[in-house]
């Protein structure tokens, strides 16, 4: 018997090691797809010019003394890139391997991510904040009939599309655009929407395309530009991080950065930025059409600040996320989804995310853990 007894707790044991390695093999997979890899930054630094080129005596003095209080020794291409155009190293920045690997674990409960970031629950998770017209979803296999809920046949959701003059059709849990796809009901060269059913294979959500603010709709009129806000809750305060446009590239469909788009920081105030940037990390001061971004103002910028302050507060578990917010003709804030493993938007505004708040957050972060382990991989 006592054999038996042991021979069980040795399973157990295993069975709990091969759980914790695969939660732990699900993040670095999930982490990879996220965060700009160095090979990466090492051809954005290449691409304009060599960056920041601080000597390597500046770059020890300066940044790796500063962060090795917090036992970290970042690399210094990170630096030549995210410290180009100014007079001197700022080692508030924060790399992204640092990001993903330290900071994000430690505030946001990364194991809850999936679920709460299946676009087919937002209208359960966070019902007071207008969102885009839903016509059908499928959830966990099953298929419904807008927000309503109501389940329906595959036949019956293949109808309801159908009947739309367009629609945009996203995975579940899609990130950076990917797997999207759209639905031109008189376009004879647009997909079917059996065919986009099948291609979607998994969860997605089949939504109205967004009628948005003609401010924000003359910067690129064929892509729904949106608002990309970090958000973060730090000794129960809602702080917003940063906040950049995201503009649509010429001939595009979506706005995302990954597929061809721009991205221009906003000032507090609303107003844009004078240069945007695009992934290869080269700058303009105007969009394709010829707009200067600089006399751009984000319609009901701080109404979209004030509903995001409040929305966080419903995301118990994630105190760190990376909102999509369009602005609707009226200048209605529209949530069109949310991040909680954001990237970053430090590039784009030539500023460290945590700005004047970093000694005190990397303090907690790598010192004091006031979090314990609650939220730790």
């Amino acid at each position: 018997m006592a054999k038996k007894t042991l021979g069980y707790r040795a399973l157990n044991k295993t069975g709990g090691l091969l759980h914790k390695m695969d939660r732990w093999l699900a993040f670095e997979r999930d982490v990879y797809n996220f965060e700009i890899r160095t090979s990466d930054v090492k051809a954005r630094v290449k691409r304009i010019g060599g960056g920041y080129r601080g000597a390597d005596e500046e770059f020890r003095e300066t940044v790796v003394r500063y962060w090795r209080k917090y036992g970290v020794h970042p690399k210094k291409v990170w630096y030549d890139l995210l410290c180009d155009g100014m007079d001197a190293y700022d080692p508030r920045f924060i790399p992204d391997p640092v990001w993903f690997h330290d900071i994000v674990p430690y505030f946001n409960c990364t194991v809850f991510s999936p679920a709460y970031a299946d676009k087919g629950l937002y209208n359960r998770l966070l019902p007071d904040v207008k969102k885009p017209e839903t016509v059908v979803k499928r959830t966990a296999d099953h298929y419904y009939n807008g927000d309503g809920e109501q389940p329906v046949t595959r036949e019956e959701a293949e109808r309801l599309c159908a009947q739309e003059e367009h629609l945009i059709v996203k995975p579940s849990g899609g990130t950076k655009g990917a797997g999207i796809l759209f639905y031109d009901r008189d376009d004879k060269d647009s997909p079917r929407v059996p065919a986009i059913f099948d291609a979607m294979g998994g969860g997605f959500v089949a939504q109205r395309l967004v009628r948005q603010h003609d401010d924000l709709a003359r910067l690129n009129p064929n892509t729904l530009n949106t608002l990309r806000v970090i958000s973060f809750r730090f000794r129960e305060e809602v702080h917003i991080l940063s906040a950049q446009l995201r503009i649509g590239g010429s001939g595009a469909r979506v706005d995302n950065v990954s597929a061809g788009g721009s991205a221009c920081a906003v000032y507090p105030t609303g107003w844009l930025h004078e240069k945007s940037v695009t992934r290869k990390s080269t700058w303009t001061d105007e969009t394709a059409n010829g707009i200067k971004l600089s006399t751009i103002r984000v319609p009901n910028y701080e109404g979209v600040v004030e509903t995001i302050r409040r929305l966080h507060g419903g995301l118990p578990y994630f105190n760190i996320v990376g909102w999509d917010f369009a602005v609707g003709e009226d200048g209605t804030p529209i949530m069109v989804e949310y991040n909680t493993k954001p990237g970053q938007n430090q590039i784009g505004g030539r500023e460290p995310t945590f700005g004047d708040m970093t000694d005190e957050v990397l303090e907690d972060v790598f010192v004091q853990r006031t979090l314990g382990k609650a939220f730790r991989r």
